[in-house]
């Protein structure tokens, strides 16, 4: 089958979604200058929908349960019914509530996403959000699993395809005690002298200076009103999830 026929298919198959083509970040720093109706991250910066760090598996899998259960097929259904929800949503502190706030449309994908330890569990929940919820997914490749099964019928590929995804079971979130920063890769953002903070992380951190050591490297404290929280925010290229454990002392 050519290129075109393919695409026409997929065209066709997307049609059946008509939702309000919400813009909802994930994994990108809310900071960040990015044009998004709602963005899910655990640092919160004025409206967002935050989550615990670590857990953008828990929570992108129910949000792909929430838009696809009853589109999926039967395998993949079998999969959610056996997914703990109430630990997921305890354990990520993401809910339903936060879930009601979301419509299908285009899903920003951040680079929170591609350096999690489960990237590859990820990108098949979006993948399932993209083949059976309707959502565009940019920013991370998602892999191919939608092939319908006589190519001649677009017009009733909905109901001519077979689908095969393995998913995988999804990890006990991680703990993230002490002082965490995140790693921004912004110079916009962030300056690399600085830490940007809520008054909650001062608090948290004991924070009695306008200078302090982060894992040794003098930072200025810039305290950020719209930011809440207790995860600072600091300018560090990273190639590992930028959530990161730090010693942070006070600079006379």
């Amino acid at each position: 089958m050519n290129i075109s026929k393919k695409w026409q298919i997929k065209k066709s198959f997307q049609r059946v979604y008509k939702g309000k083509n919400m813009v909802i970040s994930i994994g990108n720093l809310p900071l960040k200058e990015i044009k998004a109706d709602v963005f899910l991250h655990p640092v919160k910066y004025k409206d967002s929908i935050t989550y615990e760090p670590m857990a953008e598996e828990a929570v992108i899998a129910l949000i792909a349960k929430h838009f696809t259960y009853d589109k999926v097929p039967e395998k993949v259904k079998e999969y959610f019914d056996e997914m703990d929800d109430g630990y997921l949503f305890s354990e990520s502190n993401f809910d339903e509530f936060d879930l009601e706030k979301l419509d299908v449309g285009t899903i920003l994908a951040g680079r929170d996403l591609s350096l999690h330890p489960k990237t590859e569990n990820i990108r098949k929940f979006l993948a399932l959000l993209r083949d059976f919820g309707g959502f565009e997914i940019k920013g991370i490749e998602v892999p191919e699993f939608f092939t319908p099964s006589d190519p001649e019928l677009a017009e009733i590929v909905e109901t001519e395809k077979s689908y095969e995804i393995a998913l995988e079971e999804i990890d006990e979130l991680e703990s993230f005690d002490g002082s965490v920063v995140y790693a921004c890769d912004d110079p916009i953002v962030v300056k690399n002298n600085e830490l940007l903070c809520s008054h909650q992380f001062i608090i948290a951190n004991k924070i009695k200076s306008l200078k302090v050591k982060v894992d040794g490297e003098i930072k200025e404290i810039k305290k950020i009103p719209e930011l809440k929280g207790t995860f600072g925010v600091i300018l560090k290229p990273v190639d590992e999830y930028p959530f990161l454990r730090v010693k942070i002392q006070n600079v006379n």
